[in-house]
C-alpha cells in the first residue's frame, strides 16, 4: 500500500486509505471496524472522514487489527501533514540563513 505523493497530485488522508483499502476492502463496517480497534465509532469516523490524523496510538491498533507495520500508517500520517502544510510555508514570506549576512 503505497501512495505516491507528486505534483498535482491529490493529498490523501491515511483515513480515506483505511476506508477504501482495509474497511470497505473487507467488507467491515465502521461500528465493527471500531470494535476491533478498541476505539469509538465517532473516533473511527472522524478518521476515515479526515477530521482527525491518526495517533502513533491508532497506527498500532491498525498495524495490530489488520495487519502490516505501525510504521507505515505514521509514515503515511506525516507525508499527508508535510503535504498539507508546505502551500502554507510558501506564504511566510521566509528567507534562507546565509552564515555572516546580518538579520
Amino acid at each position: 500500500m503505497i501512495v505516491m505523493y507528486e505534483r498535482g497530485m491529490r493529498n490523501i488522508h491515511p483515513g480515506e486509505i483505511l476506508r477504501e483499502e482495509v474497511i470497505n476492502a473487507n467488507e467491515i463496517t465502521i461500528t465493527a471496524a471500531s470494535k476491533l480497534l478498541g476505539v469509538t465509532r465517532t473516533t473511527l469516523s472522524n478518521i476515515i472522514n479526515g477530521k482527525s490524523d491518526i495517533s502513533p496510538e491508532m497506527c498500532y491498533r491498525i498495524a495490530t487489527v489488520f495487519g502490516g507495520t505501525a510504521d507505515i500508517w505514521a509514515n503515511l500520517q506525516t507525508k499527508y501533514n508535510l503535504k498539507a502544510i508546505a502551500d502554507k510555508v510558501k506564504t511566510f514570506n521566509l528567507t534562507p540563513y546565509k552564515p555572516g549576512v546580518g538579520a
